[in-house]
């Protein structure tokens, strides 16, 4: 009996001690993106292995797995903290034990660039929508491959300049940023539902209110 008892004092320590592996996977990422995610990973305490698969293909751009069975929320906040730094939205889905990779609270890190190799094309003319302030809905917005020109309901026109950058399309303004995410939902229209691409903006701001706004085309043909 005594001896029962020391191996559970034991193997208490053990148990304390115990830190989740983290598996790696990354896709399409650009050089800058590798180095950053690699010197970040480098710099938490989490173990960590690189792994050579591929990443599913309904995963989204960045996603964390997690076994059902034991969660660890201080390391999944710190795993989530670097997708965030690197530019991207994390999304949490679960699994459960029967997956070798995540017992014993193991997480899957999967990141992917999904615009790899691929031509990004901003359309010319915009219009703002969903904004906080509704005077500012239905600005024309002109793109070139530089700037993006807001015709203001004063009449004057503000050029910013902008880029695509990991995923998302960023406007600067002074010393901060607007970041819009891509999707291409249909829109219901006087003639029924029509494509569009929409430009969603990820963060209010205050000033100017212009800013805090979506930005759509719409489709007709």
């Amino acid at each position: 009996m005594k001896n029962g008892i020391l191996m559970c004092v034991l193997a208490l320590p053990l148990a304390a001690c115990q830190q989740p592996t983290v598996y790696v996977f990354s896709e399409n990422l650009q050089d800058e993106q590798s180095n950053q995610l690699d010197a970040a990973l480098k710099a938490q305490s989490i173990p960590y292995e690189y792994v050579e698969l591929a990443i599913p293909p309904d995963f989204g751009e960045a996603t964390l797995l997690l076994s059902s069975d034991k969660i660890y929320p201080k390391e999944t906040e710190q795993l989530a903290a670097i997708m965030q730094e690197l530019g991207y939205k994390p999304q949490v889905n679960y699994t459960t034990r029967s997956n070798h990779f995540y017992g014993d609270g193991n997480i899957g890190f999967y990141l992917k660039n999904i615009v790899a190799g691929t031509t990004f094309v901003m359309p010319k003319k915009l219009r703002t929508t969903q904004c906080s302030e509704d005077k500012y809905n239905d600005l024309l917005v002109t793109f070139t491959d530089k700037y993006a020109d807001f015709s203001l309901p004063s009449g004057a026109i503000v050029r910013l300049g902008w880029e695509f950058l990991y995923g998302y399309v960023v406007i600067y303004y002074k010393n901060y940023s607007q970041t819009y995410r891509h999707s291409q939902p249909f829109v219901n229209t006087p003639f029924g539902a029509k494509p569009s691409d929409t430009y969603t903006f990820t963060a209010h701001v205050n000033k100017p209110s212009w800013l805090d706004c979506s930005l759509q085309v719409v489709y007709m043909d």
